[in-house]
């Protein structure tokens, strides 16, 4: 049980961090719709660092899809 509620405190944390990080970006540049991709979590990285390399976004964030092998690429744009 113990063991348990710390990981759970954990994943938390981990969880509010990262969406501390994306609000941040969030709040520098305008973010655009998202962007319903086939294939997992580093397929989407991917494809974010492409568009971020070629000027095209300014950040991105992933997330898994609501279907199976999908992701959600959110694109942040200049402001």
């Amino acid at each position: 049980m113990r063991k348990t509620l710390i990981k759970a405190a954990v994943v938390g944390a981990s969880v509010l961090a990262l969406s501390g990080i994306t609000a941040g970006a969030a709040q520098a540049s305008v973010q655009g719709p998202d962007l319903i991709g086939t294939g997992n979590l580093d397929d989407c990285t991917n494809w974010g660092k492409a568009l971020k390399s070629a000027g095209e976004v300014e950040d991105f964030a992933c997330m898994v899809g609501s279907k199976p092998n999908t992701f959600e690429l959110t694109p942040f744009y200049a402001s």
